[in-house]
């Protein structure tokens, strides 16, 4: 294959060969079997999200574009200015006291959408990724029980299928004694 001009990123991705230690790693096979199985759960909080930063966009347009159009000036910017201000990044001296020496009472918009955002929905993200990786847990410890119990059933089996072979050589010996002694 070429690999040179625009392909040359093809032979960068050979690095993705790394990803076949999850397949080797139990434990990263049972992680990533997690997070798979979080996905549409993932899906619904992104929604939600999606939903939150919508509304929260439309109002800081409409609130704050003339005195800040470059932070506000379209929904997208807004959207971005938000996404950095859930991210906690740089928001308070660089977005937020800005804007409040203009609108004193800004704090409360910012506040009420970090308080939806960043410590509501994110946490949302981390319960359901939890709750996968502690299903995924107790799958795996279904499935070892299932194996003992099948392992102890086979003992009682063998436990059983001694006793029964004692028992003949028991009553074997007694008809053999009773016999010597006649």
């Amino acid at each position: 294959m070429p690999a040179t001009g625009g392909l040359s990123v093809l032979r960068a991705l050979r690095i993705l060969r790394v990803l076949r230690l999850i397949s080797v790693v139990p434990s990263l096979r049972s992680v990533v079997t997690g997070l798979i199985s979080a996905l549409p759960g993932m899906g619904s909080i992104v929604m939600l999200l999606t939903l939150v930063f919508y509304i929260f966009a439309v109002m800081g347009t409409s609130l704050f574009a003339e005195a800040f159009p470059q932070w506000f000036g379209s929904l997208s910017m807004s959207s971005y200015t938000l996404f950095q201000v859930m991210t906690l990044e740089s928001w308070s001296m660089g977005i937020v006291r800005p804007i409040m020496e203009v609108f004193p009472y800004a704090w409360l918009f910012f506040v009420i959408f970090i308080v939806c955002t960043t410590f509501t929905v994110l946490n949302l993200f981390i319960g359901i990724i939890v709750s996968a990786m502690s299903a995924e847990g107790d799958e795996a410890a279904a499935v070892e029980r299932d194996k003992l119990n099948q392992n102890q059933q086979e003992m009682i089996e063998q436990i059983r299928l001694l006793r029964e072979e004692v028992a003949g050589f028991s009553e074997a010996n007694r008809k053999l004694i009773k016999k010597q002694n006649r």
